[in-house]
């Protein structure tokens, strides 16, 4: 039986809440510090709205909401010492991760990534990953294009990268509506992740400790922001990742694009 790289000859993942740091959670607590100290009320929710953007367009967006866009400038490189020290503490890789990792291997698949991260936040999470059986094969980072999500350039570096094309043959797998954008600008097949990321927000052990009906509601209601987005289709978490790159292998042979 031929290898899925046949068809499929790399995806592209998103990093946190996609394969490290469950709820995407480095990103809130930084920005949650740095604004509490200039005393501007965000809730949890705002500073969700705009997760996956490069980091000082998701700050400036949140400023822009309360009337203080003149001060991105000014608390960006506080946030940015913030969040090194946030995401140097998550780099744990979400469940499932690895075997993942391990099959697109097997299948002969290359591993590009790309986030909202800078490069200087990325190489507190890169050996650490490695550490834990996870090395893409490329890494690129919004500093090292010409923009950030939802533009496409991240997807386009990657591709030129690995030498793989048309970008109709890939797959763009991460947990916010700037990671559906980005692939789908890209002209890529994008699959959204809902539950062990920012479409949730919410840890394992928070996870855990909702109701049955408080627990349906929220699952439900990050599905449906994902497709909303435009997601091709939405998996829970990474594990769920190989039956549906099967699908698309097949919608591919069938002469569908994204």
């Amino acid at each position: 039986m031929p290898k899925l790289s046949a068809a499929i000859p790399a995806v592209i993942l998103d990093w946190a809440g996609t394969t490290v740091d469950q709820g995407c959670m480095a990103p809130v607590l930084a920005l949650q510090t740095v604004l509490r100290r200039q005393g501007i009320p965000a809730s949890t929710e705002e500073l969700r709205l705009d997760m996956g953007l490069p980091k000082r367009d998701h700050l400036r967006s949140i400023l822009s909401h309360h009337g203080m866009i003149e001060l991105t400038d000014a608390l960006y490189p506080e946030l940015e010492r913030e969040l090194l020290v946030q995401v140097a503490a998550r780099t744990e890789l979400i469940p499932g991760v690895a075997d993942v990792v391990a099959w697109l291997r097997a299948e002969g698949i290359a591993i590009g990534t790309t986030t909202g991260y800078s490069r200087g936040m990325m190489e507190r999470i890169i050996p650490a990953a490695a550490a834990q059986g996870y090395a893409p094969d490329t890494i690129v980072t919004p500093d090292e294009v010409p923009a950030g999500r939802p533009a496409p350039f991240m997807m386009y570096a990657n591709a030129l990268r690995l030498g793989v094309w048309p970008l109709s043959r890939l797959v763009k797998v991460g947990d916010t509506p700037s990671d559906i954008a980005e692939g789908r600008n890209a002209g890529a097949w994008t699959i959204g992740v809902a539950l062990t990321g920012n479409a949730l927000g919410l840890t394992e052990p928070e996870i855990q400790g909702l109701s049955a009906g408080d627990r349906s509601a929220c699952f439900s209601a990050a599905r449906s922001a994902l497709l909303t987005a435009g997601a091709h289709e939405v998996i829970d978490g990474l594990a769920e990742l190989p039956p549906v790159l099967a699908r698309v292998a097949r919608h591919l042979a069938d002469g569908r694009r994204p």
